[in-house]
């Protein structure tokens, strides 16, 4: 009898320590590990090199990708102070002939921007590379995501002829300036943004439509984008007052703290696709207005696409737990592995007649549960087949199927009842140190002042992050020897590597638990109509009996 194959879930360990080898540390050690992979730095070479303008003045030699990748990997969040510790050996190794001007610097540094989605073609070849070597790399990802500030403030921006008023001026008398500093404007207080993601967290354990509810109440009530002498700046309506900012595509939320008084917190969202394996990462950064849900099918798309091929399976926490998110990735034919969350404020698990509240498929013939045996994702129309496990009818022997649709959050494709699914939800929380992991080594997404960008835009963001993927990438495959040919190593007999399960007996456990329950709930005999007319069970599923009724019985 077939059944459900997914790779082991190990987990490599030390896989990102790098700290021990001295060949990957360093801006200098990192520039050279990338020129030493042409087929890696060939294209993204080209890409940055068609930056430069036909009618200008040719500009002088030099790799501009280079330098940012030394940026990056010096952990240096200002370009001023990056550059004034900079060697010449550095700027010689990428290409230059002296440490060019900051000015010069800082402008071609920004010129990547417009062609961060580079970085990240380039860390594609070196994910595919690593996955030729060992099928488990990207095999099982973790989906999470962060607080990302910016570093433009909110500045009380009411004017004389706005036809709203100003609610500050009408309980204060003042008008909004500061006091002693000739035309500075009031700055509402900024909220730490460990407190504005320890909300969202709680939001995500609540059904999702009183967490968008919540959400709504954190967002302008009004927002315009006018122009101030050169410049654009966004100005928008909260708690009775106008406020500006200088970052066009930071997402803002407005909280109420004592006495009536708005905090606001001002920035993204850094998205994080871990591998289970080896810890490395695929980021993204997009405007922290949207829900987490929303901007969770971008990132999984950029992953198959970056990876080649969808995952077996995608973990995340209660905010990726809606119906939308469980469709996209059982359409890929990956499965999903999120928290159970309540919907319009149901916190109870439901028993149907086609599959239970774990669910286990019920035998159309007798109603008993099923075993589910394979799965498919069926051109984008996901169906689950299972087999029955008592056997009544002579019709239970055959194999009986049902398509995802009927139930997207609970048909999926690796069974709730499985050790695998327990092994790996209990893993998750272990995976949430990657953020400061990546906010130690590469500063990206900042949560305070001393890591935090000082040029406010959404592209310096997503370019960090992506150089720091490819940067990330590289030193994982130099450190295990996956860069090279993966045929020349199987030819030369290369060893699988021997990860580790923490998490394998954890699962077994949770599993065990939870057959032992589904027997005491009364899930392990059958119920419906079928059992009814066969007189070896009740039609009244489980769930909807009289509570403390015994199993099998009204």
């Amino acid at each position: 009898m077939p059944r459900l194959r997914y790779q082991t879930p190990d987990r490599l360990p030390g896989a990102t320590a790098f700290s021990k080898h001295d060949e990957l540390r360093g801006a200098l050690n990192t520039v050279r590990l990338l020129k030493s992979q042409r087929w890696a730095w060939d294209e993204l070479r080209a890409t940055c090199a068609g930056l430069e303008s036909d009618y200008a003045r040719r500009r002088e030699p030099g790799h501009w990708e280079l330098a940012a990748v030394a940026f990056v990997a010096s952990g240096h969040v200002d370009i001023q102070r990056w550059l004034d510790e900079t060697t010449d050996e550095l700027w010689q190794e990428c290409g230059f002939t002296a440490k060019p001007p900051y000015m010069r610097v800082w402008r071609r540094l920004r010129e990547l921007e417009s062609v961060c989605e580079a970085f990240l073609e380039a860390a594609a070849k070196v994910i595919q590379r690593c996955r030729e070597h060992d099928e488990r790399v990207m095999a099982h990802v973790h989906f999470d995501s962060t607080e990302d500030e910016t570093h433009a403030a909110l500045i009380h921006d009411c004017q004389e002829d706005d036809e709203e008023g100003c609610a500050f001026r009408a309980a204060t008398g003042r008008t909004g300036r500061r006091r002693g500093v000739p035309g500075a404007a009031e700055r509402p207080e900024r909220i730490k943004t460990a407190v504005a993601r320890r909300q969202r967290q709680e939001w995500n354990s609540e059904p999702p439509e009183e967490a968008v509810e919540r959400q709504r109440r954190t967002e302008p009530a009004r927002t315009e984008t006018v122009q101030r002498g050169n410049r654009d700046i966004k100005r928008i309506r909260q708690g009775g007052c106008w406020y500006r900012t200088r970052d066009l595509d930071a997402g803002i939320r407005a909280y109420e703290g004592e006495r009536g008084a708005k905090r606001f917190w001002h920035g993204y969202y850094g998205g994080k696709a871990i591998c289970h394996f080896t810890g490395g990462v695929i980021p993204s950064v997009d405007n922290a207005s949207r829900q987490e849900y929303d901007l969770f099918p971008l990132l999984y798309d950029r992953v198959c696409k970056m990876v080649g091929k969808p995952p077996e399976s995608a973990i995340g926490d209660r905010g990726l737990s809606v119906s939308r998110c469980f469709e996209h990735v059982t359409c890929n034919g990956t499965a999903p592995v999120f928290p159970h969350r309540p919907v319009f404020g149901d916190t109870e698990r439901h028993d149907k007649e086609t599959h239970d509240r774990h669910g286990v498929m019920r035998c159309k013939h007798c109603g008993g549960p099923m075993e589910q045996v394979r799965s498919s994702a069926n051109g984008g129309k996901p169906r689950l087949w299972s087999i029955c496990m008592l056997g009544f009818t002579p019709g239970c022997a055959k194999e009986q199927t049902i398509s995802c649709s009927v139930d997207w959050r609970r048909l999926i494709p690796l069974p709730r009842t499985s050790a695998l699914y327990h092994e790996l939800k209990a893993s998750h929380g272990t995976y949430e140190g990657v953020h400061d992991y990546w906010r130690d080594r590469y500063k990206v997404c900042a949560d305070e002042l001393g890591v935090r960008p000082k040029v406010v835009s959404i592209d310096w963001h997503r370019l960090r992050a992506n150089v720091a993927c490819l940067i990330e990438w590289l030193r994982i495959g130099a450190k295990h020897g996956w860069l090279g040919s993966a045929r020349d190593a199987r030819r030369k007999g290369a060893r699988r590597m021997e990860g580790e399960r923490r998490f394998k007996e954890i699962g077994e456990r949770i599993a065990a638990k939870l057959a032992e329950q589904r027997l005491d709930k009364g899930l392990g005999q059958p119920y419906g109509p079928a059992a009814a007319a066969l007189s070896i069970g009740e039609e009244t599923p489980p769930s909807r009996r009289p509570r403390g009724a015994p199993p099998g019985r009204l």
